[in-house]
């Protein structure tokens, strides 16, 4: 089964899972993980490590974290290092997570993470280049119309 571990720094994770749970409901294969303030490298480091090895045997964890070369995705990295037992993903948002999630267990690793890969990037717009070309082409119709 695949299973999904959300790995930032403050609330994020658990507002993620908040976010999803309200969207498409309760999943029991997502957990999460949360860096703070008051939480040490090593006191982190074996957190996580306990939540990566609390598996089944068939069982595939992929771990999505806020930010490249934070202390979240750090950590993370050195323990797929350690237990290479998973998939490391940094850049986390909400079309990706909603995309892995629904992707459902006929799709394979790989393609989860490509589709999630996908959402995310097609999911950060300019709103206001979409409105400024919209601006162009309803002054062009109105001209033409002249």
């Amino acid at each position: 089964m695949k299973r999904f571990l959300f790995a930032t720094h403050g609330d994020l994770s658990k507002a993620l899972i908040n976010t999803v749970s309200m969207i498409i409901g309760d999943m029991p294969n997502v957990s999460y993980f949360q860096m703070t303030k008051l939480k040490s490298s090593a006191t982190a480091k074996k957190e996580l490590k306990e939540i990566l090895t609390d598996k089944e045997e068939n069982d595939h964890f992929i771990v999505l974290t806020d930010m490249f070369g934070g202390s979240v995705c750090n950590i993370c990295s050195e323990l797929f290092m350690e237990l290479k037992n998973f998939d490391l993903l940094t850049g986390v948002n909400l079309p990706m997570v909603l995309t892995m999630l629904l992707a459902g267990e006929e799709a394979s690793i790989a393609d989860t993470i490509s589709q999630g890969f996908e959402a995310a990037k097609n999911g950060i717009i300019h709103i206001n280049e979409i409105i400024e070309s919209q601006k162009g082409s309803v002054q062009d119709d109105i001209t033409s119309e002249n």
